[in-house]
């Protein structure tokens, strides 16, 4: 090989060597936010999630406390004096999530209220650009949020000090939380924040630009959607009365209410098996007059016959959400009353209703 051959050789392997070395301080500046499982109980009284552990406190601003929580960022925060972070949140992210066993999506609204940089000896100096509801610059302790109802951008720029840790306030929103059935559900991938979201740009001198910017990413974003089966009937008798159009029909009904994200079961028993007709109603109170027995939604028009010992199944998230207090009823009919009737004579009987979760 020649001189000039081996110089270009060299040249080629310096070259290689110096892109792998940038390649290398690239990969360096990723930084990740490790976010405990979420959990959500269906019913709840709020749609924004939480996990049970691994936050690193509250948010500041008192408009932002119920709804987020800050998290650590992993990652080498380390840098000289000259260095700066340039720590920034923008606009929330909508994340689809994934239910494990194939039964469907849920929507997650991830959105960045803020940021803290805490050191335990920090250098003077920084900058908070943009609209907050708090803001706080010193040596130790920096931090800056915007209300969780603003998507404009707010930006902390802040000298690294020594074991720096930095922070990044989120809050998690499930939505449309009553058409999402139970179960685990994951992004696929963990999430990566992009650019527009949240930013981390460590530069070189204070108003510079210099240094790669980079968003932090989220390894496992995983949510537990917890079952759910409530039920509410705020009477369980009733006097059944004669029917408008027919003398020979009477009617009744009781009002109820069922909270489920899963698919449940309504069994109609009779007083004793034996006064079970062929049909499935009942012969009403030893008689051959004959009860038969509803389930009914007016919202979404639609009704089950309740058969004796016969489970008939609900899907409950269809039949859950609702504008009035009490959206089902439990209709009666009793027939062959001047058949089988004595007049001026008052009947009792029982009929069993069981609700029944099926998860």
């Amino acid at each position: 090989m020649g001189k000039e051959d081996m110089n270009r050789l060299i040249r080629i392997l310096a070259t290689a060597c110096c892109l792998a070395t940038w390649s290398g301080l690239v990969q360096g500046t990723q930084y990740t936010i490790p976010v405990g499982l979420l959990y959500y109980t269906p019913g709840a009284t709020s749609n924004y999630v939480f996990p049970r552990s691994g936050t690193a406190g509250a948010p500041f601003c008192s408009e932002n406390r119920p709804y987020g929580k800050y998290y650590n960022v992993v990652g080498n925060h380390m840098g000289n004096r000259s260095w700066w972070f340039r720590m920034r949140v923008e606009e929330p992210a909508i994340v689809t999530l994934y239910e494990r066993e194939g039964r469907g999506t849920a929507q997650l609204k991830v959105s960045p209220l803020g940021m803290r940089r805490t050191a335990p000896k920090g250098w003077d100096g920084g900058k908070i650009w943009g609209n907050t509801c708090i803001e706080k610059l010193s040596p130790w302790n920096s931090y800056a949020e915007k209300i969780i109802s603003s998507n404009g951008a707010i930006q902390l720029t802040i000298a690294p000090g020594i074991s720096s840790q930095l922070t990044y306030a989120l809050a998690f929103e499930l939505l449309e939380p009553n058409s999402v059935t139970s179960g685990v559900y994951s992004a696929r991938g963990g999430y990566q924040f992009s650019l527009d979201e949240i930013a981390l740009n460590i530069t070189t001198f204070h108003e510079g630009v210099g240094g790669p910017k980079t968003s932090p990413y989220i390894p496992n974003l995983s949510l537990v959607v917890g079952h759910v089966f409530k039920i509410d009937m705020p009477y369980t008798s009733v006097s059944l009365t004669k029917s408008e159009q027919n003398d020979d029909i009477f009617t009744g009904k009781v009002r109820f209410r069922v909270q489920s994200n899963e698919r449940y079961s309504i069994k109609m028993t009779c007083s004793s098996p034996s006064s079970a007709t062929p049909q499935g109603n009942c012969n009403f109170a030893g008689t051959q007059m004959e009860l038969a027995t509803q389930a009914r939604f007016p919202e979404q028009v639609r009704t089950f016959d309740l058969l004796h010992n016969i489970p008939t199944y609900i899907d409950g998230a269809d039949f859950t959400g609702s504008i009035y207090e009490y959206p089902g009823y439990i209709d009666f009919t009793l027939s062959k009353i001047r058949e089988h009737g004595e007049t001026g004579k008052t009947y009792f009987d029982i009929v069993n209703l069981t609700f029944e979760a099926d998860f």
